[in-house]
């Protein structure tokens, strides 16, 4: 079973990969094995999602670029029990966006990532604080979910509706970040509302990352992205920055070979979910396990 958020439209009964209304929804599977949408209510979503947490928080998963719906799904079904595996013991909800999951329609991809972004807060985070005020709610985006999340909170501050609700977060876990680094300095307008409405972001970087090096050749190489270079010297000092290239290079071989597994080794991997969950927990950075300084004056991931 998961709990989704869906900004997908819907036509015939099937989801499309074009921007649609905000659908809360629970997949259980059938007895076939297949997936079946349950759609809710958003209050009767929100309490469902909340009873699962047990009072231990919800983690957000917010995907990135190239993702369908049945992929991000899989993933979903890797993060849950990854995370509980290292003492997570909340709830996992997916963040369903329309990537098209076709590698030539990143224009388009981005695009619609911009629509549907402020539904993330008003009808996921808003959802779950109004029904709770005290949940614990963290973010786990990959790759352009990264643009999403921004994207979302910068919206709110735009429309006027960041005051009208708490929108906070705890931890914001960065992966593969599809964004443009120097867009995360202190004083970005882009970033700002991020940093004000989250109580710590964490970034994890790599410049082994295939696909975020095609995606800076695509913007002209003038745009180096944050999960392949880490955070701008601009960036204000509470966020973590975590280099995991070294560690992608000394296990990459456990994971199974393909084109896009230097953006994606995450989903797949325990010691990554190790300090994803001691993260979420509120870990302070200096007392990580899994992480050893760097010559950079950052944390390197460990095993």
């Amino acid at each position: 079973m998961a709990y989704v958020l869906s900004t997908r439209s819907l036509v015939g009964g099937q989801f499309t990969n074009n921007p649609g209304v905000s659908r809360h929804v629970k997949i259980i599977p059938n007895a076939a094995g297949q997936r079946v949408a349950h759609f809710l209510t958003a209050d009767d979503w929100a309490a469902e999602v909340l009873a699962a947490s047990g009072g231990h928080g919800v983690v957000l998963h917010v995907h990135g670029f190239n993702v369908r719906q049945p992929t991000m799904l899989d993933r979903h079904a890797l993060i849950e029990p990854g995370l509980a595996a290292h003492g997570f013991q909340g709830a996992v909800v997916s963040f369903d966006w329309p990537s098209n999951g076709v590698v030539f329609n990143y224009s388009k991809d981005r695009a619609d990532a911009h629509t549907v972004a402020p539904q993330l807060a008003l009808d996921g985070i808003g959802v779950l604080r109004k029904a709770d005020p005290n949940v614990k709610i963290h973010i786990f985006a990959h790759s352009m979910g990264n643009l999403v999340t921004r994207h979302a909170f910068h919206r709110l501050v735009e429309l006027g509706k960041a005051a009208q609700l708490d929108f906070s977060v705890g931890e914001v876990l960065m992966i593969a970040a599809d964004i443009a680094s120097k867009s995360m300095g202190a004083t970005s307008k882009k970033s700002k509302a991020l940093y004000d409405h989250a109580g710590r972001i964490t970034n994890y970087y790599s410049r082994a990352d295939e696909i975020l090096s095609l995606a800076q050749i695509y913007r002209l190489g003038q745009a180096p992205r944050l999960g392949f270079v880490g955070l701008p010297d601009t960036a204000p000092s509470g966020p973590a920055d975590v280099y995991v290239q070294d560690y992608y290079n000394t296990h990459k071989h456990e994971w199974p070979t393909g084109p896009s597994i230097s953006h994606n080794w995450q989903f797949l991997d325990s010691g990554f979910y190790r300090d994803a969950a001691l993260t979420i927990a509120g870990t302070a950075a200096a007392s990580m396990p899994t992480r050893a300084p760097t010559n950079l004056g950052n944390q390197a991931l460990i095993r």
